[in-house]
């Protein structure tokens, strides 16, 4: 029976390089895992997608019509606030147009010269008055009137009877009496101060013509008929 021999096969091996072809390897491994980590990093980092659901828009209009209100507001407060003046003025245009027609009303024309009833105005202070005296010529005539106005309070302090002059009374007149130079009519405006405690009861007002011949007019009303108060 014949033997079977085992062959014997003898590989030369080199251990040094065995070593570079393992790192090799290694570092090509290495390579390929950091380019596709790297890759994959970069292709799959989340992209910022501006999103929109249109608040900034709406604010924006919001705002906008809220200006325009606010400028329509505006506009409405300064039309009504024209509106309110512009009613004073035809208001004061109408007193002055009626002031006009009273004084030239021929039913009331007479010669020589009239007196209108003068008017006293309360303001806020009640010891101080504004006053309005008007002195007018009767027909028509060419004459100019010349002279003097003086006018009278006559009431009570402390029950006890007293007169006090205009010109006591208004600072601005200077103790004078008021001077009348006139042709169709003369219109004084000015503002009293009453002394603490003094109650008025009568108004008493002459006029007193040089021109174009002497003569004098007097008239006479209760306070309660001269006292005017606005609102």
């Amino acid at each position: 029976m014949a033997r079977h021999h085992p062959r014997t096969i003898i590989r030369r091996d080199h251990p040094r390089r065995a070593l570079v072809v393992r790192g090799l390897f290694i570092a090509v491994l290495a390579g390929l895992l950091s380019s596709a980590f790297f890759w994959g990093h970069r292709t799959g980092s989340i992209t910022h997608v501006p999103i929109s659901d249109g608040s900034d828009e709406l604010r924006a209009r919001v705002g906008e019509l809220e200006t325009r209100a606010e400028l329509d507001k505006q506009a409405l407060t300064t039309l009504m606030e024209s509106l309110a003046n512009s009613r004073g003025v035809i208001t004061e245009l109408e007193g002055e147009l009626a002031f006009y027609r009273e004084v030239m009303a021929p039913e009331e024309l007479a010669e020589g010269v009239r007196l209108r009833m003068p008017r006293f105005i309360a303001t806020a202070d009640p010891l101080r008055w504004r006053y309005e005296l008007v002195v007018q010529q009767g027909k028509p005539a060419e004459n100019r009137f010349i002279g003097e106005l003086r006018l009278r309070l006559q009431g009570t302090v402390l029950e006890q009877l007293e007169v006090l002059n205009l010109t006591d009374l208004d600072e601005r007149l200077a103790r004078e009496p008021l001077p009348i130079n006139f042709r169709y009519f003369q219109r004084f405006e000015g503002e009293i101060l009453l002394p603490p405690g003094f109650t008025p009861e009568r108004v008493e007002v002459d006029v007193v013509l040089r021109k174009p011949k002497q003569k004098s007019v007097s008239v006479a009303h209760d306070w309660s008929e001269v006292m005017v108060y606005t609102s």
